[in-house]
C-alpha cells in the first residue's frame, strides 16, 4: 500500500486506521502532520518577515536582470553565437511577462472568469496555467545545457544567460529549498527531544501533564496488537520504544506517550498529537 502523505493536521489518526494504515503507520504519520503544522507556523512567526523581505528583494532583482538582459539582446542579438542564447533571452522575458499578466490573460484571452463562470476551470485554462509553469521551469535547464554546449559565442550573451540562471538557482534556493529544508531539520529535532519549541499562548496549561495518568510499561500491552486492551510499542511522537525507566503517560481520549515527549508537545498546543482532541477539556483523564 503506498504510504499516504497528509499535508496538513486534518488526516487523523483514526482517518488513517479506517482507510487500512497499520497501526504505528497512522500514528507516525499523524503525529508529522501536527508537528509540521506546529513548525510552520513557528516559522511564519519567527522567520516568515525576514524571508518575505529577502523574497521581494530578490524578486525585485530579478525584474532588474530581466531588464538588463533585454538591452543585452537589443545590442548584441545579431553578433554570432553557436547556440541560440539570444533567442533564449527573448524567450525568458516572454515566459516572464506571461507568469505576471497570467490573469489577464486568462480574463481577455482564454475568455473565463471565476467570478461568472464559476471555480472549475476549463480545459484550456488549466493546460495554459501548466504549460506556463512548465516554460518557467525548463528555460533554465535548457540554458544550462546551451552554456555547457556553446564554443563560440558573444561574451554579452553568455554573461546574461549565466546571470539568469544563477539567479533561479538563488530564487529556487531561497522559495523552495531553504524553507523545505528548515522544516525537515526542525521535524527531525523536535521529534527526538533535541529542540523544544517556544510556549505558544495557546498552549496547554503548564500542569496539564502531572494530571495526566501514568501508564506502567507491560511488555503484554505494548505490543501494537490492535486489540481494546493493546497500546502502541513505541511513541508516536519520538519513535522511539516504550520501555521500562522512561516515565509514560495517557491523554484522556487513550493514546500513550513518552512524557517528556507529550510535555514538549504540550508547550505548543493543548490538542492530542494523534486525534487532535483537546486535552483541556472536562472529559477527565482516562482510567489505566
Amino acid at each position: 500500500m503506498a504510504d499516504p502523505q497528509p499535508q496538513t493536521g486534518s488526516f487523523l489518526h483514526e482517518d488513517l486506521v479506517q482507510r487500512g494504515v497499520p497501526q504505528r503507520e497512522a500514528s507516525r504519520i499523524a503525529v508529522q502532520a501536527s508537528l509540521q503544522e506546529v513548525i510552520e507556523a513557528s516559522f511564519n512567526r519567527r522567520l516568515g518577515q525576514i524571508w518575505l523581505c529577502a523574497t521581494l528583494v530578490l524578486l525585485a532583482g530579478m525584474f532588474a536582470v530581466l531588464i538588463w538582459s533585454q538591452a543585452v539582446y537589443a545590442e548584441h542579438r545579431n553578433d554570432g553565437c553557436d547556440q541560440p542564447l539570444a533567442f533564449m533571452l527573448r524567450l525568458i522575458f516572454v515566459i516572464a511577462m506571461v507568469q505576471g499578466l497570467q490573469r489577464d490573460i486568462v480574463r481577455n484571452c482564454l475568455c473565463y472568469d471565476p467570478m461568472r463562470d464559476g471555480p472549475l476551470e476549463p480545459l484550456r485554462v488549466r493546460l495554459f496555467r501548466r504549460i506556463s509553469i512548465l516554460a518557467a521551469i525548463v528555460w533554465p535547464v535548457a540554458a544550462t545545457v546551451m552554456l555547457c554546449m556553446v564554443h563560440d559565442c558573444s561574451g554579452q550573451l553568455e554573461l546574461a544567460i549565466k546571470v539568469i540562471v544563477a539567479y533561479y538557482v538563488v530564487l529556487a534556493f531561497v522559495l523552495v529549498i531553504a524553507p523545505a529544508f528548515y522544516l525537515r531539520v526542525m521535524l527531525f529535532l523536535v521529534r527526538r527531544g533535541m529542540v523544544r519549541l517556544p510556549r505558544r499562548p495557546g498552549a496547554a496549561p503548564e500542569d496539564l501533564i502531572d494530571s495526566l495518568p501514568t501508564v506502567a510499561y507491560d511488555p503484554a500491552r505494548f505490543t501494537d496488537a490492535g486489540t481494546p486492551s493493546s497500546l502502541p510499542s513505541a511513541c508516536p511522537v519520538c519513535l522511539e520504544a516504550f520501555e521500562p525507566g522512561r516515565s509514560i503517560k495517557q491523554t484522556p481520549c487513550g493514546h500513550v506517550f513518552h512524557t517528556d515527549c507529550l510535555g514538549g508537545w504540550l508547550q505548543v498546543a493543548r490538542t492530542c498529537p494523534l486525534c487532535r482532541q483537546d486535552l483541556t477539556s472536562d472529559a477527565g483523564a482516562t482510567q489505566v
